[in-house]
């Protein structure tokens, strides 16, 4: 059974709150401390001297497990005692300037998406959020986005992943569940897979699909219990990149749209880093073509940074937008 809907359990431990007391206080502090020093200027840190060094000795293996080290040195105390020294190692454990060009964080991205399990989902999409600030987007604008993404997860495991790769290796026919929303009920879909791409981040499969007699595009994290098929397939592959064949399939199911937007404001700069071509001056500001991108993405984030930006065309878009002002504004218990 499928676990894309269960529930996860959030909790914060005290620990984690001290260790993040001494890395900030260390950060700040170019010089060697004493255990002392700690257990009287960080918070979380209590009781006799030995207690708060063993809490430090296990604050300091678990950050230098994350790659965090805390240098030592050992000097002579005021009794002529031989007492230990801590400073924060900044050169190894920060990282150097980072920036990424759009195609190189669409695949950091959509690594961070597709970890085969759990412990190592959770450690790689963790190095993705560290590494978001040298995104396009915010290296480009220094912001980050109005709305965050809900990151995917996959329940494909090892099999269907080598069985996914067999089919496309030697041409064979798949069959997977398919979820075409989160709460909907899986659906039984057969493939002609011809490759898989990352579009914004996102990991997608895209081939001739038989019962619909048509190309179609499926999300990697919407897909499971992959299976092959015994038949070869009959369609040829469209002599086109993986990536444009992806493209076209969304932009076929309307996944992925264009849009005129309406910029009053110098703000938005989320939805001014999609848009392109020349700006064409309007009485309010000024309109520029945005896409294609993600319809979903577009919807929330147009509405976000409404009334700064407003979407103007195609009319269904503009429908979907103010629907969902519509019922923030149904939420907030205002007043129409």
């Amino acid at each position: 059974m499928s676990s894309r809907n269960r529930p996860v359990k959030v909790y914060w431990e005290d620990a984690a709150s001290r260790i993040l007391n001494l890395l900030i206080t260390l950060s700040d502090e170019p010089k060697f401390r004493s255990t002392a020093w700690i257990g009287a200027k960080v918070d979380g840190y209590s009781g006799a001297p030995d207690t708060v060094r063993k809490q430090l000795e296990r604050d300091r293996a678990l950050l230098a497990d994350l790659g965090v080290r805390l240098e030592e040195k050992s000097t002579p105390d005021d009794d002529g005692q031989t007492e230990k020294l801590y400073r924060l190692d900044t050169a190894s454990s920060y990282l150097p300037t980072v920036q990424f060009t759009p195609g190189q964080w669409d695949a950091v991205a959509a690594a961070g998406r597709w970890a085969m399990e759990d412990n190592l989902a959770e450690a790689v999409q963790a190095a993705v959020v560290k590494l978001t600030p040298a995104s396009p987007l915010d290296a480009g604008h220094g912001v980050a986005p109005v709305v965050g993404a809900v990151p995917d997860s996959t329940d494909l495991t090892d099999t269907d992943v080598r069985r996914l790769r067999h089919a496309l290796d030697h041409r064979l026919r798949l069959r997977f569940h398919y979820w075409p929303r989160l709460t909907a009920d899986a659906q039984e879909r057969t493939l002609e897979p011809w490759g898989v791409a990352a579009v914004d981040g996102r990991l997608f499969l895209t081939g001739f699909d038989v019962d619909r007699g048509a190309q179609r595009t499926f999300r990697l994290s919407r897909i499971a219990h992959l299976e092959l098929v015994e038949e070869f397939c009959t369609e040829p592959v469209p002599d086109k990149p993986v990536r444009a064949l992806v493209t076209g399939g969304l932009e076929a199911a309307s996944t992925l749209v264009t849009a005129q937007v309406l910029f009053r404001t110098e703000g938005a700069l989320e939805l001014r880093a999609r848009a392109h071509g020349d700006p064409v001056a309007h009485p309010e500001g000024e309109l520029l073509t945005v896409g294609p991108v993600d319809r979903t993405w577009l919807v929330r984030t147009a509405a976000a940074y409404a009334p700064d930006a407003v979407v103007l065309d195609p009319p269904d878009l503009v429908a979907d937008v103010v629907a969902r002002l519509e019922r923030a504004h149904d939420l907030s218990g205002g007043a129409r």
